[in-house]
């Protein structure tokens, strides 16, 4: 066995020779030009099954104990396509070796770099889209916009690559492209004026999803994507409202979530002409007080309290800091809930709306006329 195996070898470089000095031994004559490219592919298959189940999972355990996101979905898919690449990679580095004519030889060595190529451009598409997937969420931002404009320019390169193995160059194409930019950017100028007001709003970082926001007070939801030619909003009813990118950016835009969720709310009440003003501010703080226990979303910030006195009552308006701008309306109407139970529990009745309409008397009337003109006779 040892003298088989230190048997002399052919010059071939190849890191497996004693595989190769034993295929070119037992195959036929026919089968030995294959034997270099059967040698490489078993060693490239070796590789790869290394990559995939040995090192990449150990990578991935790695990527999970840190709380960062883009590793561990850039881990994931290496992983799962070490083996393939590996074996495309060992089908490139083959194909020279093979006994063919030069000219299959080429072809074949274009075809097999074109398909790796082809795979590492749509896995790193793949990559794109789980990573703006993933921060599609109230702390991440990612939008569809971003992730179509990533991949569009990421298919761009990897189909250059691939026609420029083949001898085809895209700058003319390009350049023609230009020629006929202007035609089409009149043809399209709605649509390009979304997509570049899409642009505008992710880079800006104005909003991004997750976001609560309201445009032009009339439409209130959260931010879910930004798209190509839109931007969606869901409603606290779940109700999905699409806004063009381009009315969104000429639009004027509360945004609740940035930079502090947390907001003030107001809860107005009334109380009679005659209240003591002070006791009335401190059983409103005290209730207050009580709320914080009952409800979590109040904040420990002190209430601010306004006066004003109306025609019929005084007009109290309570402002309440809250944790989420989510939840102001079930938090209002709550507290001022309590905040009326409270007054009638004090005895301070909450009054009508009433006005005071002072009529002059019948003898007045008649006794000004008499002193001020005189009695006609019949």
């Amino acid at each position: 066995m040892i003298e088989f195996l230190s048997a002399p070898m052919d010059d071939a470089v190849f890191p497996l020779p004693q595989l190769q000095w034993l295929a070119l031994e037992i195959l036929p004559k026919a089968a030995r030009g294959y034997a270099d490219v059967a040698a490489e592919l078993v060693f490239a298959l070796l590789l790869g099954l290394l990559l995939r189940f040995v090192l990449f999972p150990l990578m991935v355990r790695a990527s999970a104990r840190n709380e960062w996101v883009i590793d561990d979905i850039i881990a994931a898919r290496l992983r799962d396509r070490a083996l393939l690449w590996a074996m495309l990679a060992g089908v490139v580095a083959a194909v020279p070796d093979l006994p063919w004519k030069a000219r299959s030889i080429a072809v074949a060595d274009k075809i097999a770099s074109a398909v790796l190529a082809l795979s590492v451009t749509l896995t790193l598409m793949r990559i794109v889209s789980e990573i703006v997937g993933r921060n599609q969420s109230p702390a991440g931002g990612g939008t569809t916009l971003i992730k179509y404009i990533i991949n569009g320019l990421l298919l761009l390169l990897g189909v250059g690559a691939i026609l420029g193995l083949f001898g085809v160059s895209v700058f003319p194409a390009l350049t023609a492209l230009g020629v006929g930019g202007l035609a089409v950017a009149l043809a399209f100028q709605d649509t390009l004026a979304n997509v570049f007001a899409g642009v505008n709003l992710s880079a800006s970082r104005q909003i991004r999803v997750g976001d609560f926001v309201s445009v032009d007070t009339k439409l209130e939801g959260f931010v879910t994507d930004i798209g190509w030619r839109t931007t969606t909003l869901r409603t606290l009813d779940d109700l999905l409202i699409y806004i063009p990118n381009k009315r969104l950016g000429e639009a004027i835009m509360t945004n609740f979530s940035r930079p502090d969720p947390t907001m003030w709310i107001e809860v107005p009440i009334r109380v009679g002409l005659d209240v003591d003003p002070e006791a009335l501010e401190a059983i409103l703080v005290d209730e207050v007080r009580r709320a914080r226990e009952a409800l979590p979303g109040v904040r420990e910030t002190p209430p601010a309290i306004r006066m004003r006195v109306g025609e019929w009552s005084l007009e109290v308006r309570v402002f309440v800091q809250i944790q989420n701008f989510v939840d102001r309306n079930p938090l209002t109407t709550a507290m001022l809930k309590r905040l009326l139970i409270r007054l009638r529990h004090e005895g301070l009745v909450i009054p009508l709306p009433q006005r005071v309409i002072h009529v002059p008397s019948a003898s007045a009337d008649t006794s000004v006329t008499s002193s001020g003109s005189p009695t006609s006779r019949p």
